[in-house]
Protein backbone atom coordinates (compact mmCIF):
# COMPACT_ATOMS: atom_id res chain seq x y z
CA UNK A 1 0.00 0.00 0.00
CA UNK A 2 1.47 3.63 -1.11
CA UNK A 3 1.82 5.63 2.05
CA UNK A 4 1.75 9.91 1.20
CA UNK A 5 4.12 10.94 3.84
CA UNK A 6 4.99 14.46 2.19
CA UNK A 7 2.90 16.90 0.32
CA UNK A 8 3.58 20.16 -1.49
CA UNK A 9 1.13 22.55 -2.65
CA UNK A 10 0.76 23.70 -6.45
CA UNK A 11 -0.44 27.11 -7.69
CA UNK A 12 -1.45 27.28 -11.16
CA UNK A 13 -3.80 29.66 -13.53
CA UNK A 14 -7.86 28.63 -13.25
CA UNK A 15 -9.00 27.89 -16.28
CA UNK A 16 -8.75 30.43 -19.31
CA UNK A 17 -6.57 32.99 -17.11
CA UNK A 18 -3.98 34.69 -19.84
CA UNK A 19 -0.87 36.27 -18.66
CA UNK A 20 0.93 39.14 -20.92
CA UNK A 21 3.67 40.37 -19.28
CA UNK A 22 7.09 42.53 -20.78
CA UNK A 23 8.73 45.95 -20.03
CA UNK A 24 8.33 45.41 -16.25
CA UNK A 25 4.32 45.10 -16.02
CA UNK A 26 2.70 42.28 -16.35
CA UNK A 27 -1.39 41.44 -17.03
CA UNK A 28 -3.05 38.78 -15.86
CA UNK A 29 -6.96 38.27 -17.24
CA UNK A 30 -9.69 36.04 -16.94
CA UNK A 31 -13.36 35.43 -17.64
CA UNK A 32 -14.45 37.77 -15.13
CA UNK A 33 -11.54 39.17 -13.27
CA UNK A 34 -8.14 41.18 -14.18
CA UNK A 35 -5.24 42.29 -12.09
CA UNK A 36 -2.32 44.62 -13.72
CA UNK A 37 0.70 44.62 -12.71
CA UNK A 38 2.98 47.65 -12.54
CA UNK A 39 6.77 47.79 -12.05
CA UNK A 40 6.95 43.80 -12.06
CA UNK A 41 10.77 42.36 -10.90
CA UNK A 42 11.88 40.14 -13.32
CA UNK A 43 12.33 37.46 -11.36
CA UNK A 44 8.36 37.82 -10.10
CA UNK A 45 7.38 37.51 -14.04
CA UNK A 46 9.09 34.48 -14.04
CA UNK A 47 7.63 32.90 -11.53
CA UNK A 48 3.89 34.12 -13.17
CA UNK A 49 5.24 32.53 -16.45
CA UNK A 50 5.60 28.74 -13.98
CA UNK A 51 2.17 29.19 -13.07
CA UNK A 52 0.65 27.89 -16.15
CA UNK A 53 -0.90 24.34 -15.99
CA UNK A 54 0.14 21.76 -14.59
CA UNK A 55 1.81 24.43 -12.06
CA UNK A 56 4.90 24.60 -9.52
CA UNK A 57 5.04 24.29 -5.87
CA UNK A 58 4.71 27.06 -3.94
CA UNK A 59 8.27 26.38 -2.49
CA UNK A 60 10.05 26.11 -6.12
CA UNK A 61 8.74 29.32 -6.66
CA UNK A 62 10.14 30.89 -3.49
CA UNK A 63 13.34 29.27 -4.14
CA UNK A 64 13.40 30.87 -7.90
CA UNK A 65 12.57 34.18 -6.66
CA UNK A 66 15.42 34.37 -3.89
CA UNK A 67 17.44 33.02 -6.19
CA UNK A 68 17.25 35.97 -8.47
CA UNK A 69 16.16 38.49 -6.74
CA UNK A 70 15.84 39.14 -2.93
CA UNK A 71 13.61 39.29 0.27
CA UNK A 72 11.89 42.20 -1.20
CA UNK A 73 10.99 40.21 -4.06
CA UNK A 74 9.61 37.21 -2.06
CA UNK A 75 7.06 40.05 -0.43
CA UNK A 76 5.89 41.26 -3.00
CA UNK A 77 5.29 38.19 -4.54
CA UNK A 78 3.12 36.92 -1.86
CA UNK A 79 1.28 39.99 -2.00
CA UNK A 80 0.48 39.15 -5.70
CA UNK A 81 -0.47 35.57 -4.57
CA UNK A 82 -2.69 37.18 -2.65
CA UNK A 83 -4.18 39.42 -5.16
CA UNK A 84 -4.59 36.71 -7.32
CA UNK A 85 -6.03 34.74 -5.00
CA UNK A 86 -8.46 37.16 -4.29
CA UNK A 87 -9.74 37.38 -7.93
CA UNK A 88 -9.82 34.06 -8.33
CA UNK A 89 -7.21 33.73 -10.67
CA UNK A 90 -5.60 30.76 -9.15
CA UNK A 91 -5.62 27.64 -8.25
CA UNK A 92 -4.25 25.28 -5.34
CA UNK A 93 -3.72 21.93 -5.50
CA UNK A 94 -2.18 19.33 -3.03
CA UNK A 95 0.19 17.06 -4.41
CA UNK A 96 1.38 13.95 -2.62
CA UNK A 97 4.09 11.73 -3.01
CA UNK A 98 2.61 10.17 -6.11
CA UNK A 99 0.76 12.97 -7.96
CA UNK A 100 -2.62 15.06 -7.00
CA UNK A 101 -4.49 14.36 -3.81
CA UNK A 102 -7.44 17.86 -4.18
CA UNK A 103 -7.30 20.93 -6.12
CA UNK A 104 -9.04 24.13 -4.84
CA UNK A 105 -10.53 26.09 -7.51
CA UNK A 106 -12.01 29.16 -6.95
CA UNK A 107 -15.06 30.54 -8.28
CA UNK A 108 -14.49 33.77 -9.86
CA UNK A 109 -16.82 36.05 -8.59
CA UNK A 110 -17.26 34.54 -5.49
CA UNK A 111 -13.30 34.08 -4.34
CA UNK A 112 -13.36 38.03 -5.50
CA UNK A 113 -15.98 39.11 -3.28
CA UNK A 114 -15.32 37.01 -0.16
CA UNK A 115 -14.81 38.80 2.66
CA UNK A 116 -12.31 36.47 4.23
CA UNK A 117 -8.60 38.16 4.45
CA UNK A 118 -6.62 37.52 1.89
CA UNK A 119 -6.89 34.57 -1.07
CA UNK A 120 -8.49 31.44 -0.71
CA UNK A 121 -6.35 28.94 1.73
CA UNK A 122 -3.24 31.64 1.69
CA UNK A 123 -3.66 31.76 5.37
CA UNK A 124 -3.54 27.85 5.67
CA UNK A 125 -1.29 27.02 3.16
CA UNK A 126 1.21 29.20 3.33
CA UNK A 127 4.67 27.15 3.27
CA UNK A 128 6.99 27.48 6.01
CA UNK A 129 10.81 27.07 6.28
CA UNK A 130 10.58 23.41 6.63
CA UNK A 131 8.39 23.08 3.21
CA UNK A 132 5.73 21.67 4.94
CA UNK A 133 2.44 23.82 4.57
CA UNK A 134 0.75 24.68 7.85
CA UNK A 135 -1.95 22.74 9.15
CA UNK A 136 -4.93 22.79 11.36
CA UNK A 137 -4.63 22.48 14.90
CA UNK A 138 -3.26 18.88 15.95
CA UNK A 139 -4.10 18.44 19.63
CA UNK A 140 -6.07 14.68 20.46
CA UNK A 141 -9.40 16.86 21.19
CA UNK A 142 -9.65 18.72 18.18
CA UNK A 143 -12.34 16.99 15.81
CA UNK A 144 -12.75 18.20 12.62
CA UNK A 145 -16.66 17.72 11.03
CA UNK A 146 -18.39 18.36 7.48
CA UNK A 147 -20.64 21.25 7.06
CA UNK A 148 -23.79 20.29 6.51
CA UNK A 149 -23.97 22.07 3.40
CA UNK A 150 -21.33 20.55 1.43
CA UNK A 151 -22.15 17.60 -0.85
CA UNK A 152 -20.34 15.41 -3.48
CA UNK A 153 -20.95 15.11 -6.94
CA UNK A 154 -19.64 14.31 -10.57
CA UNK A 155 -18.48 16.22 -12.91
CA UNK A 156 -17.01 15.04 -15.84
CA UNK A 157 -14.35 12.10 -15.06
CA UNK A 158 -14.22 13.89 -11.61
CA UNK A 159 -15.63 14.11 -7.70
CA UNK A 160 -15.87 17.37 -6.65
CA UNK A 161 -16.63 18.50 -3.07
CA UNK A 162 -19.32 21.58 -3.46
CA UNK A 163 -20.93 23.87 -0.92
CA UNK A 164 -23.29 27.16 -1.08
CA UNK A 165 -21.38 28.84 1.62
CA UNK A 166 -18.57 28.45 -0.26
CA UNK A 167 -16.56 30.24 -2.73
CA UNK A 168 -14.44 27.18 -4.12
CA UNK A 169 -14.76 23.52 -5.36
CA UNK A 170 -12.61 20.99 -4.27
CA UNK A 171 -11.59 18.40 -6.86
CA UNK A 172 -10.59 15.03 -5.22
CA UNK A 173 -8.42 13.40 -7.30
CA UNK A 174 -7.20 10.55 -5.15
CA UNK A 175 -9.76 8.16 -3.57
CA UNK A 176 -7.73 8.28 -0.02
CA UNK A 177 -9.32 12.06 0.01
CA UNK A 178 -12.89 10.94 -0.75
CA UNK A 179 -12.38 8.64 2.21
CA UNK A 180 -11.39 11.37 4.30
CA UNK A 181 -14.97 13.47 3.18
CA UNK A 182 -16.40 10.22 4.26
CA UNK A 183 -15.53 10.13 7.25
CA UNK A 184 -15.68 13.92 8.13
CA UNK A 185 -19.84 13.28 8.04
CA UNK A 186 -19.67 12.28 11.86
CA UNK A 187 -16.53 14.05 12.79
CA UNK A 188 -13.09 12.91 13.40
CA UNK A 189 -9.55 14.11 14.62
CA UNK A 190 -6.40 13.98 12.60
CA UNK A 191 -5.12 10.88 14.67
CA UNK A 192 -8.49 8.68 13.86
CA UNK A 193 -8.27 9.86 10.41
CA UNK A 194 -5.11 9.03 10.03
CA UNK A 195 -5.84 5.27 11.63
CA UNK A 196 -8.65 4.89 9.70
CA UNK A 197 -6.99 5.76 6.22
CA UNK A 198 -3.52 4.26 7.15
CA UNK A 199 -2.03 5.72 3.21
CA UNK A 200 -2.55 9.12 4.55
CA UNK A 201 0.37 10.50 7.23
CA UNK A 202 -0.82 13.48 9.30
CA UNK A 203 0.85 15.95 6.94
CA UNK A 204 -1.48 15.12 4.20
CA UNK A 205 -4.45 15.11 6.52
CA UNK A 206 -3.72 18.19 7.90
CA UNK A 207 -3.30 19.75 4.60
CA UNK A 208 -6.32 18.35 3.39
CA UNK A 209 -7.98 19.52 5.88
CA UNK A 210 -6.65 23.05 5.74
CA UNK A 211 -7.99 23.47 2.39
CA UNK A 212 -11.51 22.08 3.63
CA UNK A 213 -11.41 24.73 6.43
CA UNK A 214 -10.75 27.71 3.43
CA UNK A 215 -13.50 26.68 1.74
CA UNK A 216 -15.88 26.82 4.46
CA UNK A 217 -16.26 23.01 4.09
CA UNK A 218 -15.18 21.75 7.20
CA UNK A 219 -15.48 23.09 10.84
CA UNK A 220 -13.62 22.43 14.22
CA UNK A 221 -16.41 20.78 16.36
CA UNK A 222 -14.91 19.84 19.94
CA UNK A 223 -18.05 18.49 20.65
CA UNK A 224 -20.46 21.65 20.09
CA UNK A 225 -22.95 22.32 17.63
CA UNK A 226 -21.21 23.77 14.42
CA UNK A 227 -21.19 26.68 13.25
CA UNK A 228 -23.76 25.53 10.55
CA UNK A 229 -26.15 25.09 13.20
CA UNK A 230 -25.69 28.38 15.55
CA UNK A 231 -25.12 30.78 13.31
CA UNK A 232 -27.87 33.39 12.68
CA UNK A 233 -27.20 33.31 9.55
CA UNK A 234 -27.15 29.84 8.53
CA UNK A 235 -29.76 28.46 11.21
CA UNK A 236 -32.18 30.04 8.92
CA UNK A 237 -31.26 27.84 5.50
CA UNK A 238 -32.16 24.46 4.65
CA UNK A 239 -29.66 22.74 2.57
CA UNK A 240 -31.46 23.11 -1.00
CA UNK A 241 -32.75 26.63 -0.45
CA UNK A 242 -28.98 27.58 -0.22
CA UNK A 243 -28.02 25.79 -2.75
CA UNK A 244 -30.87 26.58 -5.40
CA UNK A 245 -30.05 31.06 -4.17
CA UNK A 246 -26.25 30.31 -4.58
CA UNK A 247 -25.79 28.62 -7.97
CA UNK A 248 -28.53 30.31 -9.85
CA UNK A 249 -27.26 33.86 -8.91
CA UNK A 250 -24.09 35.57 -10.13
CA UNK A 251 -21.25 35.06 -7.19
CA UNK A 252 -20.56 31.96 -6.02
CA UNK A 253 -20.73 29.51 -9.46
CA UNK A 254 -18.47 29.35 -12.25
CA UNK A 255 -21.15 27.80 -14.75
CA UNK A 256 -22.65 29.24 -17.55
CA UNK A 257 -24.88 31.84 -16.89
CA UNK A 258 -27.98 33.67 -18.52
CA UNK A 259 -29.48 33.36 -22.62
CA UNK A 260 -26.29 31.32 -23.55
CA UNK A 261 -28.55 29.24 -26.33
CA UNK A 262 -26.84 25.89 -25.07
CA UNK A 263 -29.44 23.69 -27.04
CA UNK A 264 -29.31 25.50 -29.98
CA UNK A 265 -27.82 22.78 -31.61
CA UNK A 266 -31.29 21.20 -31.64
CA UNK A 267 -34.49 22.44 -32.64
CA UNK A 268 -36.43 25.14 -30.44
CA UNK A 269 -39.39 23.98 -28.62
CA UNK A 270 -42.73 25.18 -30.32
CA UNK A 271 -44.35 28.21 -28.61
CA UNK A 272 -47.31 26.22 -28.39
CA UNK A 273 -47.47 22.84 -27.32
CA UNK A 274 -49.89 20.87 -29.79
CA UNK A 275 -52.63 19.86 -28.24
CA UNK A 276 -54.83 17.29 -30.06
CA UNK A 277 -57.32 14.43 -30.02
CA UNK A 278 -59.31 15.74 -26.80
CA UNK A 279 -63.31 16.59 -26.94
CA UNK A 280 -62.63 20.47 -26.84
CA UNK A 281 -64.84 22.87 -24.58
CA UNK A 282 -64.88 26.37 -26.42
CA UNK A 283 -64.88 29.14 -23.63
CA UNK A 284 -66.57 32.60 -23.70
CA UNK A 285 -65.08 35.06 -25.10
CA UNK A 286 -65.32 38.91 -23.50
CA UNK A 287 -65.25 42.30 -25.52
CA UNK A 288 -61.59 43.89 -24.78
CA UNK A 289 -62.96 47.30 -25.37
CA UNK A 290 -65.61 46.87 -22.86
CA UNK A 291 -63.43 45.42 -20.19
CA UNK A 292 -61.36 48.36 -20.70
CA UNK A 293 -63.53 50.40 -20.66
CA UNK A 294 -65.84 49.17 -17.63
CA UNK A 295 -63.43 47.67 -15.59
CA UNK A 296 -62.74 49.30 -11.85
CA UNK A 297 -59.70 51.54 -11.41
CA UNK A 298 -56.07 49.81 -11.05
CA UNK A 299 -55.84 51.67 -8.08
CA UNK A 300 -58.78 50.14 -6.37
CA UNK A 301 -58.31 46.34 -7.76
CA UNK A 302 -54.84 46.51 -6.45
CA UNK A 303 -56.12 47.62 -2.62
CA UNK A 304 -59.06 45.22 -2.28
CA UNK A 305 -56.51 42.29 -3.85
CA UNK A 306 -56.98 39.68 -1.12
CA UNK A 307 -56.16 35.78 -1.16
CA UNK A 308 -59.80 34.54 0.22
CA UNK A 309 -60.42 30.88 0.98
CA UNK A 310 -64.22 30.69 1.65
CA UNK A 311 -66.14 30.37 -1.43
CA UNK A 312 -69.61 30.86 -2.21
CA UNK A 313 -72.58 28.11 -2.92
CA UNK A 314 -73.23 29.10 -6.11
CA UNK A 315 -70.20 28.33 -8.44
CA UNK A 316 -68.58 30.27 -10.56
CA UNK A 317 -70.27 30.49 -14.12
CA UNK A 318 -68.44 28.95 -17.29
CA UNK A 319 -68.73 32.84 -18.63
CA UNK A 320 -66.73 33.84 -15.84
CA UNK A 321 -64.57 31.11 -15.87
CA UNK A 322 -64.11 32.21 -19.61
CA UNK A 323 -63.62 35.90 -19.55
CA UNK A 324 -61.19 34.82 -16.21
CA UNK A 325 -58.76 32.68 -18.73
CA UNK A 326 -58.79 35.18 -21.36
CA UNK A 327 -57.68 37.93 -18.86
CA UNK A 328 -54.75 36.12 -17.59
CA UNK A 329 -53.72 33.24 -20.18
CA UNK A 330 -54.81 33.26 -23.98
CA UNK A 331 -51.98 34.16 -26.57
CA UNK A 332 -52.13 38.02 -27.63
CA UNK A 333 -49.85 37.84 -30.54
CA UNK A 334 -47.51 35.58 -31.86
CA UNK A 335 -44.32 36.28 -34.12
CA UNK A 336 -40.87 34.35 -35.02
CA UNK A 337 -37.52 35.99 -34.94
CA UNK A 338 -33.87 34.73 -36.12
CA UNK A 339 -32.16 32.95 -33.23
CA UNK A 340 -28.65 35.18 -32.32
CA UNK A 341 -25.61 33.46 -33.72
CA UNK A 342 -27.41 30.50 -35.24
CA UNK A 343 -25.56 28.29 -37.71
CA UNK A 344 -27.24 28.10 -40.35
CA UNK A 345 -29.70 30.77 -39.24
CA UNK A 346 -32.73 29.30 -37.69
CA UNK A 347 -35.90 31.12 -35.95
CA UNK A 348 -37.36 30.74 -32.87
CA UNK A 349 -41.67 30.72 -33.13
CA UNK A 350 -43.39 32.75 -30.18
CA UNK A 351 -46.45 33.28 -28.79
CA UNK A 352 -47.43 36.95 -26.14
CA UNK A 353 -49.73 36.23 -22.81
CA UNK A 354 -50.68 39.23 -20.66
CA UNK A 355 -48.45 38.43 -18.44
CA UNK A 356 -44.35 39.22 -19.11
CA UNK A 357 -41.90 35.93 -19.09
CA UNK A 358 -38.36 35.88 -19.86
CA UNK A 359 -36.98 35.53 -23.14
CA UNK A 360 -41.02 36.04 -24.21
CA UNK A 361 -40.68 32.17 -23.71
CA UNK A 362 -44.27 31.55 -21.91
CA UNK A 363 -43.34 28.19 -21.11
CA UNK A 364 -46.05 27.87 -18.53
CA UNK A 365 -49.24 25.83 -19.16
CA UNK A 366 -52.81 26.00 -17.50
CA UNK A 367 -54.32 22.89 -16.46
CA UNK A 368 -57.79 23.79 -14.77
CA UNK A 369 -59.23 21.17 -12.73
CA UNK A 370 -62.95 21.78 -12.32
CA UNK A 371 -65.05 20.46 -9.43
CA UNK A 372 -67.88 22.57 -9.66
CA UNK A 373 -68.46 25.40 -12.02
CA UNK A 374 -71.87 26.08 -14.34
CA UNK A 375 -71.40 24.68 -17.70
CA UNK A 376 -68.40 22.52 -17.18
CA UNK A 377 -68.19 18.31 -16.46
CA UNK A 378 -65.75 18.18 -13.77
CA UNK A 379 -63.12 16.58 -14.47
CA UNK A 380 -58.92 17.68 -15.53
CA UNK A 381 -58.44 20.34 -18.30
CA UNK A 382 -55.52 21.56 -20.26
CA UNK A 383 -56.18 25.21 -21.61
CA UNK A 384 -55.56 25.93 -25.33
CA UNK A 385 -54.25 29.87 -25.20
CA UNK A 386 -54.12 30.26 -28.81
CA UNK A 387 -58.00 28.88 -29.53
CA UNK A 388 -58.93 30.17 -25.83
CA UNK A 389 -60.74 26.76 -25.27
CA UNK A 390 -60.23 23.59 -23.05
CA UNK A 391 -59.42 20.01 -23.97
CA UNK A 392 -60.25 17.31 -21.69
CA UNK A 393 -57.68 15.38 -20.05
CA UNK A 394 -59.91 12.89 -17.68
CA UNK A 395 -62.86 12.69 -15.44
CA UNK A 396 -62.56 13.24 -11.95
CA UNK A 397 -60.76 9.86 -11.21
CA UNK A 398 -58.85 9.05 -8.27
CA UNK A 399 -55.91 10.74 -9.02
CA UNK A 400 -57.82 14.06 -10.23
CA UNK A 401 -59.49 13.91 -6.80
CA UNK A 402 -56.11 13.96 -4.73
CA UNK A 403 -55.17 16.96 -6.77
CA UNK A 404 -58.35 18.36 -5.15
CA UNK A 405 -57.14 16.94 -2.01
CA UNK A 406 -54.01 18.07 -1.84
CA UNK A 407 -54.74 21.67 -2.56
CA UNK A 408 -57.27 21.79 -0.20
CA UNK A 409 -54.54 20.20 2.73
CA UNK A 410 -51.88 23.20 1.17
CA UNK A 411 -55.11 25.86 1.84
CA UNK A 412 -56.22 24.82 4.77
CA UNK A 413 -59.70 24.38 3.55
CA UNK A 414 -62.27 21.33 2.97
CA UNK A 415 -61.52 19.34 -0.61
CA UNK A 416 -65.34 19.81 -1.01
CA UNK A 417 -65.60 23.54 -1.12
CA UNK A 418 -62.91 23.71 -4.05
CA UNK A 419 -64.89 25.20 -7.10
CA UNK A 420 -61.51 25.28 -9.59
CA UNK A 421 -58.24 24.38 -8.88
CA UNK A 422 -55.96 25.70 -12.16
CA UNK A 423 -52.28 24.22 -12.02
CA UNK A 424 -49.61 25.46 -13.49
CA UNK A 425 -46.93 23.10 -15.58
CA UNK A 426 -43.64 24.57 -16.88
CA UNK A 427 -41.97 22.82 -20.10
CA UNK A 428 -38.80 23.06 -18.86
CA UNK A 429 -36.97 22.39 -22.39
CA UNK A 430 -38.83 25.57 -23.61
CA UNK A 431 -37.16 27.44 -21.12
CA UNK A 432 -33.65 25.69 -20.53
CA UNK A 433 -33.19 25.74 -24.41
CA UNK A 434 -32.00 29.26 -24.31
CA UNK A 435 -31.45 30.30 -20.48
CA UNK A 436 -28.32 28.39 -18.60
CA UNK A 437 -28.35 28.06 -14.59
CA UNK A 438 -31.44 29.85 -14.53
CA UNK A 439 -33.94 28.32 -16.37
CA UNK A 440 -35.82 26.99 -13.06
CA UNK A 441 -35.30 30.57 -10.86
CA UNK A 442 -36.86 32.30 -14.22
CA UNK A 443 -40.00 29.37 -14.30
CA UNK A 444 -40.94 30.21 -10.78
CA UNK A 445 -40.54 34.13 -11.51
CA UNK A 446 -42.85 33.40 -14.32
CA UNK A 447 -45.20 31.54 -11.24
CA UNK A 448 -45.30 34.44 -9.59
CA UNK A 449 -45.77 36.97 -12.41
CA UNK A 450 -49.02 34.84 -13.29
CA UNK A 451 -50.24 34.79 -9.84
CA UNK A 452 -50.39 38.21 -9.53
CA UNK A 453 -52.23 38.83 -13.18
CA UNK A 454 -54.47 36.48 -11.86
CA UNK A 455 -55.19 37.64 -8.02
CA UNK A 456 -56.01 41.07 -9.63
CA UNK A 457 -58.51 39.62 -12.77
CA UNK A 458 -60.21 37.73 -10.05
CA UNK A 459 -60.66 40.93 -7.86
CA UNK A 460 -61.31 43.11 -10.76
CA UNK A 461 -64.51 40.54 -11.77
CA UNK A 462 -65.20 40.40 -8.44
CA UNK A 463 -64.41 36.43 -7.67
CA UNK A 464 -62.55 35.15 -4.94
CA UNK A 465 -58.97 34.20 -5.69
CA UNK A 466 -56.38 32.17 -3.90
CA UNK A 467 -52.42 31.08 -4.41
CA UNK A 468 -51.42 27.46 -3.16
CA UNK A 469 -47.92 27.24 -1.24
CA UNK A 470 -47.70 23.99 -2.81
CA UNK A 471 -48.41 20.92 -4.49
CA UNK A 472 -47.44 17.26 -5.90
CA UNK A 473 -45.69 17.35 -8.68
CA UNK A 474 -45.45 13.57 -9.28
CA UNK A 475 -49.29 13.51 -8.70
CA UNK A 476 -50.22 16.01 -11.43
CA UNK A 477 -47.68 13.78 -14.08
CA UNK A 478 -49.71 11.05 -13.75
CA UNK A 479 -53.03 12.94 -13.69
CA UNK A 480 -51.67 14.99 -16.93
CA UNK A 481 -50.08 11.83 -18.42
CA UNK A 482 -47.10 14.09 -18.55
CA UNK A 483 -43.23 13.58 -17.90
CA UNK A 484 -42.17 14.49 -14.55
CA UNK A 485 -39.10 15.67 -16.48
CA UNK A 486 -40.24 17.52 -19.14
CA UNK A 487 -43.72 19.51 -18.07
CA UNK A 488 -44.40 18.97 -14.59
CA UNK A 489 -46.69 20.82 -11.94
CA UNK A 490 -45.04 24.19 -10.64
CA UNK A 491 -47.62 26.32 -9.30
CA UNK A 492 -51.30 26.00 -7.77
CA UNK A 493 -53.97 28.62 -7.50
CA UNK A 494 -57.78 28.52 -6.67
CA UNK A 495 -60.18 29.86 -7.96
CA UNK A 496 -64.01 30.56 -7.11
CA UNK A 497 -67.33 32.80 -6.12
CA UNK A 498 -67.35 34.91 -3.48
CA UNK A 499 -69.30 34.16 -0.25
Amino acid sequence: MRVILAVSVKLSWHDRVVLSAGEGQAVVAGPEARLALRSVAPEIVSALRRLAPPGETEEKLAESILADGNVHSLARWYFHVDQLGRRGLICRALHGDAGPLATLVPLCQAARSSSAPGAPAIRALRTGRNGHSRRPRSGPDISYRLSRFAYLRRTGDEMVLESPRSGSRLVLHDPSALAVVGLLAAGCTVAELCEKIPSLESVAVGSLLALMQDASMVAESEGSPSEDATDPGFESWEFHDLLFHSRSRRGRSDAQFGATYRLADRPPPPALKPLAGNPIVDLYRPDQECLEREDPPFARVQNRRRSLRKFGTDPITAQQFGEFLHRVGRVTETWTAEIPGSSPPSAMEFAGRPYPAGGALYELEFYPVVRACRGFAPGLYEYDPAGHRLHLVSGCNSDVNALLDEAASSAGIEPRTIQVLIILASRFQRIAWKYESIAYALTLKHVGVVYQTMYLAATAMGLAPCAVGCGDSDLFARAAGTDYHVESSVGEFLLGSRE
